[in-house]
């Protein structure tokens, strides 16, 4: 089975999207973005599940430490950046990142993912709640309509990018009530041996990023300024093609050349359809 949810020295589509940022908000999404991608890699580089509730404990601790008095901040790069991004302007409080630690452990627990309101706290929760954030450092408020439809998508293509790691290690994938319909379970997902099945399983996710692409289509234009924080959503069209179009989910390589997405990128900001 191969895994195509990781790709060494690949730059992720958010850090691409932030380079259309002034240099300030540019750095600030950065530090953002590298405490994000450090949760994010749990999974990955801890396959235990006690390992993992270890690792997850410490980001905790860690993110409390910075809002304590007076602050601690841990010795590693991503708790030094966070700790400067405090140090400006931008309204982040505890709460929100103990959200993002809790949804990315939430989305290594199986049994969490019941339904597909489940699956969309994850969503709104993890990515939601990091695009929020810098949409605030682009400038922007709490109500723009176009956040939450960008967020989901941007998750909801990730976790398509992410369907090989998933399945194979019996990770949160498909709603549980999707299974259930189609009389599968994790284990038969996980043993790669079904592709037709599993991608017509698959199909209610997809079916979900599609509905959050049609919400930005009628959301009218990106405003320039917070281009930077909803553009990584652009990018999540192209893994809806690959997805609807595989033949076999497991071996499919979702992998776009940096060139292309940036192009893409350069595009979508001309024309500030997302």
């Amino acid at each position: 089975m191969t895994n195509a949810a990781r790709y060494p020295g690949s730059v992720p589509d958010r850090a691409l999207a932030a380079l259309f940022a002034p240099a300030g908000v540019r750095r600030a999404l950065t530090d953002l973005y590298a405490w994000a991608e450090e949760i994010e890699s749990i999974p990955f580089k801890a396959r235990e599940p006690a390992i993992q509730a270890m690792r997850f404990a410490w980001h905790r601790e860690a993110v409390a430490d910075l809002f304590s008095t007076p602050r601690k901040v841990r010795r590693h790069t991503a708790y030094e950046g966070l700790a400067s991004l405090l140090d400006g302007d931008i309204d982040i409080d505890a709460g929100e990142l103990a959200r993002i630690i809790d949804a990315v452990e939430d989305g290594t627990l199986p049994e969490g993912l019941t339904d597909e309101a489940a699956l969309r706290s994850i969503m709104d929760r993890r990515w939601g709640t990091l695009m929020q954030i810098a949409v605030r450092i682009c400038g922007g408020g709490v109500e723009n309509p176009l956040t939450d439809a960008s967020a989901r998508a941007t998750g909801l293509a990730q976790w398509c990018r992410e369907f090989a790691f998933r399945a194979g290690n019996k990770m949160p994938l498909i709603p549980e009530t999707a299974l259930t319909a189609a009389q599968f379970n994790i284990h038969r997902l996980a043993s790669g041996r079904e592709p037709e099945l599993a991608h017509s399983v698959f199909s209610g996710v997809t079916g979900l990023l599609e509905a959050e692409l049609a919400e930005l289509d009628a959301g009218g234009k990106c405003p320039p300024n917070l281009f930077p924080a909803l553009a990584p959503a652009r990018l999540a069209r192209a893994t809806l093609k690959t997805a609807r179009s595989a033949s076999d989910l497991y071996r499919t390589d979702f992998h776009r050349p940096q060139i292309a997405r940036q192009f893409d990128l350069l595009k979508a900001s001309m024309t500030g359809r997302l």
